[in-house]
């Protein structure tokens, strides 16, 4: 009599715990997470981003950005390894909203008849609608600051400021395309002379040196623009 093969073992189903489905689970970060969880991440990258604006990135403590947050200093763990790495993320957040806030200064100008010079006053990290410095704007000082001290922000963050820089190369090579800066100059040097310029400036005045009207600043517009501008 020949034997039948025993049939082939069923596969047990995959168990799902209690409640949980796919539209109540999220995977961020290789992490399965509760969707209004994502809401304590986006408290503490608030809450951090409010202390270093305030006591600045050295001084910032993880106790203080939880109590911020209305999170326990051990909850910070569910998102962030350490503090450093809730810092790093608050930096590089905080320099993306200044990044966009200046793409967006960029974009309200008239794409052909803005001169250069116009482009590259609405990249100072604080505008003239501002009536202060905003988180973001202090930040941003804070993330080169941070990127100088830090080697392991300087790894997150150096193409944040590569992006930051860009900005200012992008606008120095479309005046030299239309004939408004001497094609001989190098344009790193002048991205970085301007760069200097308006990160200098956001650094005294968040230090309390008074505060230059924009008009004040049209006669040295006007003499740069003569010494860069072809003969």
């Amino acid at each position: 009599m020949v034997k039948k093969a025993p049939a082939p073992a069923k596969k047990a189903a995959k168990k799902r715990a209690p409640g949980r489905t796919e539209k109540n689970v999220v995977t961020v970060d290789g992490r399965d997470r509760r969707p209004w969880a994502l809401a304590s991440k986006e408290r503490l990258l608030a809450a951090a981003t409010e202390e270093i604006a305030e006591v600045g990135f050295e001084r910032a403590r993880l106790a203080e950005i939880a109590d911020r947050a209305q999170m326990t200093p051990g909850s910070v763990y569910t998102w962030f390894a350490n503090k450093e790495e809730l810092f790093r993320a608050a930096l590089e957040d905080a320099f993306d909203a200044q990044l966009l806030s200046n793409v967006r200064a960029l974009e309200k100008l008239p794409a052909d008849s803005a001169p250069w010079l116009v482009k590259i006053a609405s990249l100072v990290p604080r505008n003239s609608d501002d009536d202060d410095f905003t988180n973001a704007q202090k930040l941003l000082v804070e993330t080169y600051y941070a990127s100088w001290r830090d080697p392991l922000a300087r790894d997150v963050l150096s193409s944040r400021v590569r992006e930051h820089f860009a900005l200012y190369v992008k606008i120095i090579e479309e005046a030299k395309e239309e004939g408004s800066i001497v094609v001989s100059l190098d344009t790193e040097m002048l991205a970085s002379l301007f760069l200097g310029i308006a990160m200098g400036l956001a650094l005294v005045g968040m230090a309390g040196v008074p505060r230059t009207e924009p008009v004040n600043w049209l006669a040295i517009g006007t003499l740069v623009d003569q010494v860069v501008r072809p003969k």
